[in-house]
Formats: structure tokens, sequence, C-alpha cells
């Protein structure tokens, strides 16, 4: 079927309808089991500062280890082969959390398991989706498809840990892993839906590690590709500081109820529909490459008002959820300004490797910085161990104005692909 004209034909196309429902689905349970780990972790089972850290780090700790790996399978399988796998990985792992818990067996050892599995289910369903995308509605569509089903993303993080919370204060944190469990098994049902051939299915013969070497070096090879990678990683090496030691700081520093928690992370979902509505707008002001380097810079400043909370004249749930809401902002901007670039950038039969050598980079680095953060917070105390974190977040200027693209608006047309 033809995916021409304007956004809303989209939804005209089959299996893209399939993706965007598996995504939505994905995205409420991944929103209840971020919240519910977080308040089983700290509030149910007592965890200590470095347990916390240790199953954040595991949260995100798979791309550091099978994010390459994933890419090369994902060039050389149908990308709905791992939808499912994910799906169904992520239902069998938080499925056993309620089930321990009415056990009275919930132990802070399995909550690291289940972070562990659902981080690698997490990863498959990421390399799967963005190599999948460009087939399903053309690589010239998939910059509109990413700003809907950022909307998505950003609208269910409005609801989703709201609703988690409230769950969560009337009954207790693992009860919220049954909707997650429910959400992604009837998740893998709406991806196994999907019909369509991808590159994916021209299976190649190279061997898998030559495969991946090649994957690798085009990253390193491409200035632009290389560049955000870097930037990328260290937002989120200081980012790791934060998803290990903003929940200790909220819940036990700042006094949070699990409802009161749940509250703010869904204004940030606010900030990511309001940014999701002007992401475009914005891309084609400012450029898709100079917004993504303002939206990377702004970044440490959106999150400032959260350890600044207890000094400001605001009450501290506010200040909270004003910092939720403009990190949210900055990251669905600056996801929609760079959607389509690396499509546009990389020869169809390496974009699985491709796109996953770069999120290994720049994603396998979050759990270095939650173990990190996890054991200085012990000496430092969780409010220095969030400056910290934001203070590297800032020196991803530094990796822009030391790159050949800091003074460039868009991506050079001698810079995309060409088959001919």
């Amino acid at each position: 079927m033809s995916v021409s004209g304007g956004s809303p034909r989209l939804f005209a196309v089959h299996d893209y309808v399939h993706l965007w429902v598996s995504n939505l689905l994905g995205d409420i349970g991944s929103a209840f089991a971020t919240v519910a780990l977080s308040v089983t972790a700290v509030v149910f089972l007592h965890a200590s500062t470095f347990e916390v850290a240790v199953i954040a780090a595991l949260g995100n700790g798979a791309y550091l280890v099978l994010g390459v790996p994933i890419g090369v399978w994902a060039d050389r399988v149908h990308p709905k082969r791992l939808l499912l796998i994910a799906d169904l990985s992520r239902f069998v792992a938080v499925a056993t959390v309620p089930v321990a818990y009415f056990a009275h067996g919930l132990t802070v050892a399995q909550l690291m398991g289940v972070a562990a599995v659902t981080s690698a289910a997490n990863v498959t369903y990421d390399v799967a989706h963005t190599t999948v995308l460009p087939s399903l509605v053309g690589r010239t569509r998939v910059p509109a498809a990413s700003a809907q089903l950022q909307s998505v993303d950003a609208s269910v993080r409005v609801f989703g840990p709201g609703l988690a919370g409230q769950l969560i204060a009337v009954t207790a944190g693992p009860v919220a892993y049954i909707v997650t469990a429910v959400v992604h098994a009837v998740s893998s049902l709406s991806a196994g839906s999907i019909r369509a051939g991808s590159q994916a299915q021209r299976v190649e013969r190279t061997p898998f590690w030559s495969s991946l070497r090649e994957g690798l070096s085009y990253v390193i090879g491409a200035p632009l590709q290389r560049t955000f990678m870097f930037a990328a990683a260290t937002v989120n090496f200081g980012s790791g500081f934060i998803a290990a030691i903003q929940p200790l700081f909220i819940l036990r520093t700042l006094h949070f109820s699990p409802a009161e928690y749940g509250l703010v992370l869904s204004v940030g979902g606010i900030g990511g529909i309001v940014g999701a509505l002007a992401g475009m707008r914005i891309r084609r002001w400012l450029g898709e490459i100079r917004a993504q380097i303002l939206c990377y810079a702004a970044i440490p400043l959106a999150f400032a008002p959260t350890p600044l909370a207890p000094f400001l004249p605001a009450p501290k749930p506010v200040s909270v959820a004003v910092a939720e809401f403009c990190i949210s902002f900055v990251i669905v901007v600056a996801a929609i300004s760079s959607s389509g670039i690396y499509a546009r950038m990389t020869p169809p039969h390496l974009l699985g490797r491709v796109t996953a050598a770069r999120r290994t980079v720049a994603v396998g680095v979050i759990p270095l910085g939650t173990l990190i953060a996890g054991a200085l917070a012990i000496f430092t105390g969780y409010d220095i161990a969030l400056w910290i974190g934001a203070g590297i977040m800032a020196c991803s200027a530094a990796v822009f104005a030391a790159s050949p693209i800091f003074r460039m608006k868009n991506l050079p047309p001698q810079w995309e692909y060409s088959e001919a």
C-alpha cells in the first residue's frame, strides 16, 4: 500500500497500525514497571542505596552486552520475530513478581533478575522497532511516523505513572506488575500481526563477527553519527547517576508518597506531549542538527529543579514536576529532530547493526553511571551525586564544540546514502 501523502495516511498502513498498537501497549507496561520497580525496591523491600543502583544498572545494562549482536541479528531475521521474543520475555519476567509477592517470597535478588531480563527484551524490541519502521512507512516518512510514536510515548507517560502510583497506594508495589504482564502479552499479539517484509529478509551470508565489525566501522566513520553517539554517551553516563539516585532522593529525602512519585512522573509525560506537538515545527525552524545540539545542552538545566527542590520557594512536588516536564519536552524534541536522519545516512542492509552499534555505546554507559553513583552516594549523599550527574551531562557541549557538525543546521545532501 502506498504511504505517500500527509501523516494521517500512516494509519492506512496495516502493519504500521499494528506496530503503533504494540508500541502503545509496551509503553503502558514500561510506565507501570518503572514506578513499581522503584517503589517495590525502596519502600517494600527496603533495598540499600547500592542495591537500588544495581537494579537500575541491570535495567539499562543489556545494551552494553547485547546491543551490537542484536543489531546483527536484526539485519538477518525478520524484525517481527524479535518483537515477539521481546514482548513474550517481558511478559514472563514481570509476571514472576506478583507470583512471588503473593507467595511471600519476593526478594531484591529477584528484582535484579527481572530488571536484567526486561532490559535485554527492551533492547531487542528497540532495535527491531527501529529497523522495521522504514520498511513499513518508507524512509521519507520515518520522521512523521516517529513523531506519532513519540506522541504515544509521551501520552502514556502522562497517565501511566500516575495510575501506577495510585494503584500502588491502595494495594502494593508488586501488584502493578500484573498490569505490566497483561499489556506485554497483548502487545505480542499485535506485533505478531505485522505482515510486511523488510531489508532483514535479504539474509546475509557473511560471518557474524565480520557483520558486527562492519556496523561498528560505519558508525565510527560517519562524522554525524560518531558525534551524536559520543554526545549521547556523555549525557547518558550522567543520566545513569540520576537513574540510580533520583528515586531514593525523591522517596527518602523529599519524603514523597508512592502516589506523589507517580504523579510528578506523569507531569513529565505532559512535557513529552507538548514536545511531540511542537517537535516537527522546532525541527523545521532550527534545523534537524541544530535542534538536537540545543536540546542536549538544555537537558542538565532542565533537571536542575529536582536537586534544588529543598531550597526553592515552591512546594517540592512542584519543583520536581517542573523538572520532569522540561526534561521530557527536551528529550522528545531531540528524538523527533533526529528521527529519519540515520535511516537517510545508512545503507538499508546495515541499518540494524548500525543502530545497535550506536546505541550500544550511547546507552551502554548508563549502567556504569548507575553503579558508580550507587557507590559514590554512600559517601557524598544523594544530592551531591545528582549534581555530579548533571555536571557530566553538561559536558556534551564540549563534544559538539570539537566536532565538524557544530555549525550545521541540517544534514548535508552529500552525507545521505544513495543506491545510485
